[in-house]
């Protein structure tokens, strides 16, 4: 349906059919950078092949929705949603740890003031969350934080992530608290028009945990 609000909701589709749409999916999101490279500076890469398929695959549960013409049901935009999940053992949410810098505008506010958490309660919160699992294997499921993996569109992309909220929350017994997006300095505008705001993740990597470990023995 169309993002005038003027077409039906259909179910999401089923994981086969959006591995049919892999080709398609990718032909999209080149055409949507090159309408955005004519009229911002903006260098980031389209989302890869490699990485659609693999959240595709892997995403479990996988949520989404396609917006097609209406006319001849060319594809407009796709976004997709899961549980979120990582796979570092030392994973957490930090909005102030020396390591983040939430509040660096690399012009990408375009003069708006950044919707920043100041304090670090909304990374408190999430990390208070129920999170469990073998980051060697599954993965650390946080089963109360839904994840935006997959977003591409054509004009339509606000419509598509306010379809994806409004399913989540229209749910008697809502199974998220939190939804949360990576997003590229280029799409960072986007996300807080629609209410998000900027927390910190930190991860240590098993290397620095090994030389921090040295430093201390030899301390």
């Amino acid at each position: 349906p169309p993002p005038d609000g003027g077409g039906t909701k259909t179910p999401p589709p089923p994981r086969e059919i959006w591995l049919t749409l892999l080709g398609e999916m990718v032909q999209m999101v080149n055409e949507a950078l090159r309408r955005r490279a004519s009229c911002a500076r903006d260098a980031s890469k389209p989302l890869s092949l490699e990485y659609m398929a693999d959240r595709l695959d892997v995403d479990d549960p996988l949520l989404g929705y396609l917006a097609v013409s209406r006319e001849d049901g060319w594809l407009q935009g796709f976004v997709t949603c899961t549980t979120f999940t990582t796979w570092h053992a030392d994973f957490r949410w930090d909005s102030l740890s020396p390591a983040v810098e939430l509040a660096t505008d690399h012009g990408e506010s375009q003069g708006r003031t950044p919707r920043v958490d100041e304090d670090g309660s909304l990374a408190d919160e999430l990390q208070a969350q129920l999170h469990a699992g073998d980051p060697d294997n599954e993965g650390v499921v946080w089963p109360r934080i839904a994840e935006l993996s997959l977003l591409g569109a054509l004009g339509c992309g606000r419509w598509l992530v306010q379809l994806v909220i409004d399913v989540l929350e229209s749910s008697s017994e809502p199974p998220y608290e939190y939804l949360v997006a990576q997003a590229t300095d280029h799409s960072i505008p986007f996300y807080e028009r629609m209410g998000f705001v900027r927390v910190g993740a930190v991860t240590v990597t098993r290397r620095k945990k090994e030389r921090v470990a040295e430093v201390e023995a030899e301390e």
